[in-house]
């Protein structure tokens, strides 16, 4: 099987539908009638309808959608024909508000289309010669041989090829291929069907900019026309299928969308037949389709019952009943097993194949009861590994228990993993997925899949995928090579700039619903076009901050891995750069005189101006290396850096001389992150559960001790309805405690988290209680600190270790940011959990989102592994 090969199809399906709605009316509702359809050739690939409205001058003619899929060259041309035909006063009378069709025939070797303007009032002889002596204004008419049909060619000065026109039966035509209109206004051609044309003129949607016919019949056609060699499998489940489809457009700036209903001729002979019987379900087993997954095609059921007995009929139907009959007796003999019974028994509601990028393919089966499927399929199978068996019989087995789509395993290996089975015709396939499994590289991880989810739904009966970046090797090796040039084409098309294809059909009571996918990778998309990039030596080591610079402007500081300083402008040009000693450790931070202050892993404490230079008496070496980001507080109108040194409190003025009254503070265990100053007084948590209470002087107040306990990050204070002051805290068993200093400590269990879990407190909005922000592997949570019911929890595809960024605006608004380095995305999230629109990224962890200057708008600071900080508008 060759499931990329429908890929061309679609394609297709997407030129066609993109490059007319250039033309159409977001507000016409008007229905026409189905006159043009009566001349169209059995042959038809596609037919498209729209009304014609002067409003349509300027609709999305700076939608690079269009741009992509049709090819610049061709909306230039389009929008002449436009211009000089569609608009020529001469026609206006005619042709205003009328709905207009474009459709598409095979040609010799290459594909034509087909303008279709039906007359909205009677045309005589005398209007189309006026009409024609208008055109010799902007073109060279000349009338063809054909002249019985009203056939001539127009040229201009824009373009070498001619542009046919024609005219019957008040039916204007225009085309570039003279054959094409001669066969057109033949009567003699084989036309469409009128149960076709009943079907499209039952299905108009008249609230719909465009209106898109496929007769089913042609999709094998299509495939032949734009392929090199025969189509596959996946193509080859429709083919005798039958039937039409009428689809309506749904446009978005990122997407191409086409949904509708289809028709078939219920052939019982036909595999896909099956699901009209069904009603669309949820579909899940894409969660566990490797990352290298080039497309997949799969199918759910509503009802697995129904399923069986039609495949049963199906097989009859074929005259194969009785080979897998003989086939069920043998192994029923041989191994006790009723495949009759026991396998439809074992079957969940949803199978699926997936191609890979190397064209290997994997066939993934959901089952009902995973410890009875473990006892059957030992019983049909012999060990190849310790995980991995193999089927004893030959396809057979298999294509009688799922059908078609599965014909090409023969004899396959298998994994059981829970509730999945996952196949493949060689054991090195198996293997190589079950480390991808692993390892987590996982087609879910993706941004273009994270991008197809928001966009597509996942309930339906069939469902195909098709992933650009990994499928297009394999369509440029199937596609003629004037189609493969087309579609390799970036500097004309952009094909390339597509994250994915797919379609899904559900049954619907005997017919079809179905739908059409493109997912664009739009330039206009955050984190597509970055307004400036900014290139490193080395690799950066910190998060972009930005601070003041003067009253007028502000600056972007980040450090790269020899060290270097670098102060770069709003506008990404460089202001300065200076290497300091050691790595950042923690958050750079701003005094009220601009001035920066930050502690380095070597012992060192600078402050600097924005221009970097040091202030005098800087940089200051430290008594022990720092463990976290200094903590900036006034107490006695004096400035004060508490810095976080291992077991010790560092405390230094902003003059970088270390303060002799809170000197020798040396503490039990280590510092848990920043010291927490509040109303005068001085808070410290360490890691060995002690926690101080100290008065502005220095001196201690009082220490809490939590017995028995380790803990672990952060600490939060807040003032409670009283407005005592509270710690928080939380330790290695997941207690949440809370202590004033005055009663004892109280505490609750949060949440059944990982030793590795990442805590982190914060302040969101205007609420003075902190929130307990929570990365657990895959999980992220936020809880209010009065229980343990989270106020949301977001599931990542892969673990993530990064501690949560926090941003917030002028506005007061809160935006959480989480890095997941396993798959390079970056997350941002609002104050309720959602995701941010835009989001996720591709990006390095440690980010920045927000203004970048003072009258700026919010913008995506970040890093790639091509060692650039990029920065995206948003």
């Amino acid at each position: 099987m060759r499931n990329t090969i429908i890929i061309t199809v679609l394609l297709f399906v997407a030129v066609i539908g993109a490059s007319i709605y250039y033309f159409s009316d977001l507000n016409g509702d008007k229905n026409g009638d189905i006159k043009p359809f009566t001349f169209l050739p059995r042959e038809t690939f596609l037919v498209a309808a729209f009304n014609n409205d002067a409003a349509t001058e300027n609709i999305f003619k700076d939608f690079e959608i269009f741009d992509a899929l049709v090819g610049k060259e061709e909306m230039q041309r389009l929008t002449r024909l436009k211009k000089d035909i569609l608009q020529n006063t001469s026609l206006q009378p005619f042709v205003t508000d009328t709905e207009i069709f474009l459709s598409f025939q095979p040609d010799k070797d290459k594909i034509s289309s087909l303008l279709i303007i039906p007359s909205i009032k009677k045309m005589e002889k005398k209007d189309f010669g006026f009409l024609l002596s208008e055109l010799k204004k902007s073109f060279t008419v000349n009338p063809v041989d054909s002249s019985e049909y009203n056939i001539y060619s127009l040229q201009d000065a824009h373009k070498d090829s001619l542009l046919y026109i024609g005219c019957s039966r008040d039916v204007f035509f225009a085309t570039y291929s003279k054959d094409l209109l001669a066969r057109v206004l033949e009567d003699k051609t084989p036309k469409l069907e009128n149960k076709q044309i009943t079907f499209f003129g039952e299905n108009k949607g008249r609230n719909s900019p465009l209106r898109v016919y496929f007769v089913h019949d042609q999709l094998k056609n299509i495939a032949q026309q734009l392929m090199r060699s025969n189509y596959g499998q996946v193509i080859s489940l429709f083919d005798n299928l039958g039937g039409q489809s009428a689809w309506n457009l749904n446009f978005k700036n990122d997407a191409l969308i086409l949904s509708g209903e289809s028709e078939t001729e219920q052939k019982k002979e036909n595999y896909i037949e099956l699901f009209s019987a069904q009603s669309k379900t949820t579909q899940e087993l894409y969660q566990y389709f490797p990352e290298s997954t080039a497309s997949y095609l799969s199918f759910s059921l509503s009802s697995k019952e129904r399923f069986q007995e039609d495949l049963k009929q199906l097989f009859r139907k074929r005259k194969e009943r009785e080979k897998l009959q003989t086939l069920k007796e043998s192994i029923l003999k041989e191994k006790g097993v009723d495949i009759e019974k026991d396998l439809p028994r074992l079957l969940g509601n949803e199978f699926a194949l997936v191609e890979q990028s190397n064209q290997t393919e994997l066939l993934f089966v959901k089952v009902a009861h995973a410890d009875s499927a473990r006892q059957i399929l030992s019983k049909l199978s012999t060990t190849a590994t310790d995980s991995i068996q193999r089927f004893d019989t030959t396809s057979q087995l298999v294509y009688g228990w799922l059908g078609d789509p599965v014909k090409s395993f023969t004899r396959p290996y298998f994994i059981q993993m829970g509730d999945i089975l996952v196949m493949a015709n060689s054991l090195q396939v198996i293997q190589e997925y079950t480390r991808d499994w692993q390892r987590k590289d996982l087609l879910i991880g993706t941004l273009g899949f994270k991008n197809f989810e928001k966009i597509q739904g996942n309930e339906a009966n069939i469902t195909y995928f098709s992933r650009t970046r990994t499928s297009s090797p394999i369509i440029s090796r199937l596609l003629k090579q004037p189609y493969a040039n087309i579609f390799n084409d970036k500097k004309n098309f952009g094909y390339q700039d597509f994250f994915s294809w797919s379609f899904q059909i559900s049954g619907n009571n005997g017919k079809f619903l179905s739908s059409i996918y493109g997912i664009f990778k739009s330039k206009n998309a955050l984190g597509a076009t970055a307004e400036w990039t900014y290139s490193f030596d080395n690799r950066p080591i910190t998060q972009p901050w930005v601070f003041d610079h003067s009253d007028t402007s502000q600056f972007i500081l980040i450090q790269e891995q020899d060290h270097s300083l670098h102060g770069i402008h709003p506008s990404g040009k460089k202001l300065w750069s200076a290497v300091f000693s050691g790595r950042v450790i923690g958050q750079a931070q701003q005094l009220k005189d601009r001035s920066i202050v930050l502690v380095t892993d070597k012992s060192r404490l600078y402050r600097f101006d924005p221009m970097g230079k040091p202030l005098p008496g800087f940089s200051v070496g430290l008594a022990q290396r720092p463990s976290y980001s200094p903590t900036i507080a006034t107490l006695n109108n004096q400035q004060l850096l508490f810095i976080p040194a291992e077991n010790q409190l560092l405390v230094y003025d902003i003059d970088g001389k270390e303060v002799e009254h809170w000197k020798n503070k040396n503490l039990n265990g280590s510092i848990l992150s920043a010291v927490q100053v509040f109303n005068n007084h001085v808070y410290v948590g360490t890691t060995s559960g002690h926690f101080y209470q100290f008065d502005q002087q220095g001196s201690l107040i009082k220490e809490e001790q939590i017995a028995n306990s380790r803990f672990q990050q952060a600490i939060a204070i807040s003032a409670d309805a009283k407005g005592t002051p509270k710690l928080y805290a939380v330790d290695s068993n997941n207690q949440l405690y809370s202590m004033d200093f005055i009663t004892a400590p109280t505490k609750h269990k949060v949440a059944n988290w990982q030793p590795k879990v990442k805590l982190a407190f914060a302040n969101l909005g205007a609420s003075s209680t902190p929130t307990l922000f929570a990365i657990d592997g895959k999980e992220f949570s936020a809880y209010n600190l009065t229980d343990s019911i989270p106020s949301f929890t977001y599931s990542f595809s892969h673990e993530t270790d990064e501690t949560p960024q926090f941003f917030n605006n002028d506005k007061k608004e809160n935006w959480i940011g989480v890095a997941v380095r396993a798959n390079n995305l970056v997350y941002l999230f609002d104050e309720k959990g959602v995701v941010y629109d835009g989001f996720p990224i591709e990006a390095m962890p440690m980010f920045y989102y927000g203004k970048i200057d003072y009258n700026s708008s919010n913008y995506l600071l970040c890093v790639r592994r091509d060692k650039k900080l990029y920065a995206f508008k948003n």
